[in-house]
């Protein structure tokens, strides 16, 4: 069973509407029923209606994906008797479980809808804990609560009566909360899928008795990015006078949530301490409040590190992150410190300094020492059925 927060249009505004005729919904200007559009395949689906998107609205293209997963989310990732809370505008919650399929309902305001059977209760924001009101704080009109599912079962039995039609609330063990490494293959996923190959990095199999303490050297996941070039004279060109043209490095700090404040600036600084060694640091995260925006930005202008909010099938950079040189000292410490670290570096050099006949071995060599990653959505969808974790 899932747990999400929906948001009803801005702020909430057709809540009560949705409550009094039984539905969720969401709009973002797709006029047409989409009906079997909702394939296994969320992939297909985003490269079919991302084009759509901005050219009705105006977005760009992250954006326009964005909106991609949020109506992916609502209209097919959502299940039959997962849990939904829903932001009325004025400090509670309205609670219901998803009851059917999509349907489509032309010329109003949320026309992309689900049925929903709604409880008798509202649950007040007031009585949720400090983290439930971060993270239901969270950018996008969709929000993976999961990992909340005792305390929201709590707040549901707790609730008062309303008044409105009763619907028996649901029976279902808490959710399986995932970990911060079930996260990886994911990410790795969709990194792999951009063009970067990507290796986590297990602290434990440092070389030193004192490996907690050096959290703020070893990166949670290396990437390394390939030059697209395909023409043989402009790769040996490229090679022979620029190799360092030839990769770009990458240094991810991944986290399950930020919700905090206190908790953006100390991973933020985790993740600029541990990434120096390469080209491109990023802070990455699961679910991101939204009140930390202006904080994240200043941030990424002042230290360079980007900001990254995944999803299970795609991510968003929030912040790009700024292009540095490779820090040789930094990676001869790793080296020596993490195996995993020395054999992502030795791969790397491998292909850079492979003749073109060894080019195609080098890369295979490389694929296979970094994670590995998902070929279908329908494992992705698996993986995160079996993980509790949302798609």
């Amino acid at each position: 069973m899932q747990y999400n927060r929906v948001m009803l249009g801005r702020g909430g505004m057709f809540a009560k509407d949705c409550r009094k005729n039984g539905y969720i919904g969401a709009n973002f200007d797709l006029a047409q029923d989409l009906t079997n559009q909702f394939q296994e395949n969320y992939r297909k689906f985003s490269e079919k209606f991302r084009p759509e998107i901005m050219k009705i609205t105006g977005k760009s293209n992250t954006s326009a994906g964005l909106s991609c997963g949020f109506l992916y989310t609502i209209c097919k990732s959502l299940l039959k008797g997962d849990v939904v809370l829903c932001p009325t505008g004025e400090g509670s919650y309205y609670v219901g479980t998803i009851d059917g399929d999509y349907y489509y309902v032309p010329n109003t305001d949320l026309p992309h809808r689900r049925p929903v059977k709604w409880m008798d209760i509202e649950v007040q924001r007031s009585a949720m804990s400090k983290k439930l009101q971060n993270v239901t704080s969270s950018i996008g009109t969709c929000c993976d609560i999961s990992s909340y599912a005792d305390e929201i079962q709590v707040l549901i039995s707790n609730a008062p009566k309303t008044g409105h039609q009763v619907q028996a609330n649901p029976q279902a063990a808490p959710a399986k909360k995932f970990m911060e490494r079930d996260l990886h293959p994911l990410f790795c996923t969709e990194l792999r899928n951009n063009n970067i190959f990507a290796k986590t990095i297990f602290h434990e199999k440092s070389l030193t008795k004192v490996d907690s303490a050096q959290k703020w050297v070893h990166p949670d996941i290396v990437g390394v990015e390939l030059e697209r070039f395909h023409n043989d004279a402009t790769l040996a060109i490229l090679k022979a006078t620029e190799p360092r043209e030839a990769v770009r490095l990458y240094s991810y700090e991944l986290k399950k949530s930020i919700e905090t404040d206190y908790q953006l600036k100390q991973y933020y600084f985790q993740a600029l301490s541990n990434s120096s060694w390469a080209n491109y640091g990023y802070l990455v995260a699961f679910e991101i409040s939204e009140s930390l925006e202006e904080e994240m930005e200043r941030l990424n202008s002042a230290f360079g590190i980007g900001i990254i909010r995944m999803q299970a099938k795609e991510y968003q950079v929030l912040y790009p992150a700024k292009e540095r040189m490779l820090d040789y000292n930094t990676i001869e410490k790793l080296n020596k410190l993490n195996g995993d670290f020395k054999d992502f570096i030795t791969e790397v050099s491998n292909i850079i300094n492979a003749p073109k006949t060894l080019l195609t071995g080098a890369k295979l060599s490389l694929e296979k020492n970094c994670d590995k990653v998902f070929d279908t959505d329908t494992e992705i969808e698996d993986y995160c059925k079996k993980n509790g974790i949302s798609f």
